[in-house]
């Protein structure tokens, strides 16, 4: 977990790099609001198959290894097979129904702009051929505990696109975009397979005679449902943005950059916990497999919550010091503090979701997550379209927050019904520190809003987030020693 911390925030440096050169280069324009949903169309198709794909794969793969090696190769062989096969299909679809799918994506836009979005559609419809395949060997070399070079993707990404928007930004235009991310594809799928190599191969079989495989299949159906769930709601809140104006769209991407450094974090830190704790379900140790869940939940609450405070209370000043410069100005900076507010409220509720929803994947059951889900999407909708029409995009950011946190808690409720050693009040202890610690977080951040206001955005934000985490840790440190003693240790 410490090397995959590192290698994450290494990456998310520079992925902040990255969208500081875009916004920009680019600013926030239609042009930038049709690539993002093109690339949008993309990303969320190939989040719903890698998620779904990489959740079914692990625990299924670590069982079969354990019983067998060569199993275990002829598994993956047939899984190769098997999700290029699909890929293929799904791109085909896409690139025939493009026309279709752009006036869905985007129904106010005029026949001009619904053309351009068909165009890109079908310019990156194979790229999911190659993001599915990332994912196989992202999946096998997780199953295998190494973590690291997965999380060197992001890196990867980052560096290329840096580099092609200084060299042929001026020239090209915000198209260079398109071309790094079919080029970011290419590369870090040959990547993946040079550092998986050894662990896989191709060979002869029908994947659909391979039982495990049809155990995958069957434990997918319901993670790609629920996760289709997501897909479309991400969608809908596009839709929704896309009536509120030019660049609105592109600041509420942006927002959600902000916001992924810390849920892209927390991701690969749950990732690397699932692995192990699907080792300890294969092994019948459902104590052990209780108390990861637990120590990694208390350590990432207690870690995120005053991130998510100065997030929220600071949110402008935030994106003023990321974003706010060459054509990302005005109306584009204040359209992207709204939408980090919203998100901002989701970071502690995104890491219950996150581990109480892997913790019941390692049991293989992939259907009570997809139910909670589904509830918590359905709630995520109604409240985006009724409160976008009171407070635009920051609605539809609330929206999200709140969505995240009821599935949170009906994934709790599930898991300790799964295993009695969760024991929920354990979780509890640590309360009254985190309320005085966010209350000192909070106040903090408005005193010095009130007090710094004439002070630029760079020495505000570092001297409110610098006086609420000394004050936080202080009040804190008993619950974090267990964790900074290991670190130190290793």
């Amino acid at each position: 977990m410490i090397s995959v911390t590192g290698i994450v925030l290494v990456a998310k440096a520079f992925g902040f790099v990255k969208q500081m050169v875009t916004a920009n280069a680019f600013g926030a324009t239609i042009d930038t609001d049709i690539i993002s949903i093109s690339e949008g169309l993309i990303s969320n198709v190939d989040f719903l198959l890698i998620q779904a794909l990489s959740t079914a794969f692990i625990p299924i793969y670590i069982q079969i290894k354990k019983d067998s090696e060569s199993k275990s190769r002829v598994f993956i062989s047939n899984i190769i097979k098997l999700f290029l096969l699909i890929t293929i299909l799904i791109s085909l679809v896409f690139v025939v129904a493009s026309p279709l799918i752009s006036r869905i994506l985007a129904p106010t836009y005029s026949p001009e702009l619904s053309g351009r979005l068909s165009l890109y559609i079908k310019i990156l419809s194979p790229v999911l051929i190659l993001i599915v395949g990332m994912a196989v060997f992202n999946s096998l070399l997780k199953a295998n505990e190494r973590f690291i070079p997965g999380e060197l993707i992001g890196f990867i990404q980052s560096v290329l696109l840096i580099a092609l928007v200084f060299i042929f930004g001026k020239t090209v235009g915000p198209d260079i975009l398109v071309i790094g991310f079919i080029a970011y594809a290419v590369i870090d799928l040959v990547y993946l397979m040079i550092c998986s190599k050894g662990m896989w191969i191709i060979s002869k079989g029908n994947p659909f005679l391979d039982s495990n495989v049809i155990k995958m299949l069957r434990m997918m159906g319901p993670l790609l449902l629920g996760y289709s769930l997501v897909f479309v709601n991400q969608q809908i809140d596009k839709m929704i943005v896309s009536g509120l104006g030019d660049g609105t769209i592109t600041a509420m991407n942006y927002a959600a950059v902000l916001s992924n450094f810390i849920t892209a974090f927390v991701a690969s830190i749950c990732s690397v916990s699932f692995t192990y704790v699907a080792k300890c379900i294969t092994d019948k140790n459902e104590a052990e497999a209780a108390n990861l869940t637990k120590q990694s939940t208390i350590q990432l609450v207690t870690l995120l919550l005053p991130i998510s405070i100065l997030t929220v209370a600071n949110a402008y000043d935030i994106v003023m010091v990321v974003f706010g410069r060459g054509e990302f100005i005005g109306k584009a900076v204040l359209n992207c503090s709204y939408a980090l507010i919203g998100y901002g409220l989701m970071f502690v509720p995104f890491v219950l979701r996150e581990l109480f929803s892997k913790f019941l994947y390692s049991y293989g059951d992939s259907k009570t997550p997809m139910i909670n889900s589904a509830i918590s999407i359905a709630i995520n909708i109604i409240l985006s379209i009724v409160l976008s029409r009171f407070v635009g995009v920051l609605g539809v950011t609330l929206a999200t927050s709140f969505s995240v946190l009821v599935c949170a808690i009906l994934n709790i409720v599930s898991s300790n019904k799964r295993n009695s050693y969760l024991m929920p009040r354990e979780y509890l202890k640590p309360l009254p520190k985190w309320v005085i610690g966010g209350i000192v977080c909070l106040a903090t951040s408005i005193v010095g809003q009130l007090l710094l206001k004439d002070m630029n955005s760079y020495m505000r934000l570092i001297i409110i987030v610098g006086v609420s985490f000394v004050g936080y840790g202080i009040l804190t440190y008993s619950i974090l020693k267990p964790l900074i003693h290991k670190i130190v240790k290793k």
